[in-house]
């Protein structure tokens, strides 16, 4: 139960993050996801289901305080992320550093690519265009985040 009302509050703490910090970081319209990065811890330590269910609440609880674009996107995005990020469950070990933040910033890349695809998938936009202007920096921005937050919690560790 402890567990679970301290992930309430990380989870509040990330959406609140999302709000009111997140703008001030922003770069050109790009920001970093805050949530996104919670998602992938929690399916870091617990594993595919869990990761894929919180990034699914996460994603919806988005989706309806009107964060996200239109209702589940963001649901689907992040189900999807957490699912991919909880293969890395027990893999921190035996994957060097590199290859760990490798496959985190993939999952992260795909997650804005399907996130953009879909939301500009009425546009003109090319494919390179939204990669390039949208996919690519939110990436680079989100993934610098997580790996921030990731070595200020193995601090913690040692």
């Amino acid at each position: 139960m402890k567990k679970f009302l301290l992930l309430i509050g990380f989870s509040l703490l990330a959406i609140l993050l999302q709000l009111v910090v997140a703008p001030w970081f922003s770069i050109q319209g790009i920001k970093p996801d805050f949530v996104l990065v919670l998602i992938i811890f929690v399916a870091i330590q617990y594993g595919r289901v869990h990761g894929q269910l919180y990034g699914f609440g996460l994603g919806l609880l988005i989706d309806m305080i009107g964060i996200g674009s239109f209702l589940g996107l963001s649901a689907l995005v992040k189900t999807i992320a957490g699912f991919l990020a909880g293969y890395l469950k027990g893999r921190r070990n035996r994957f060097n550093s590199f290859t760990f933040y490798t496959f985190t910033c993939f999952i992260i890349f795909l997650h804005y690519l399907i996130f953009f695809l879909i939301n500009f998938h009425s546009t003109d936009y090319s494919i390179q265009f939204l990669v390039v202007r949208y996919v690519l920096p939110e990436t680079i921005y989100t993934s610098v985040i997580f790996i921030i937050f990731d070595y200020i919690l193995s601090l913690d560790d040692n």
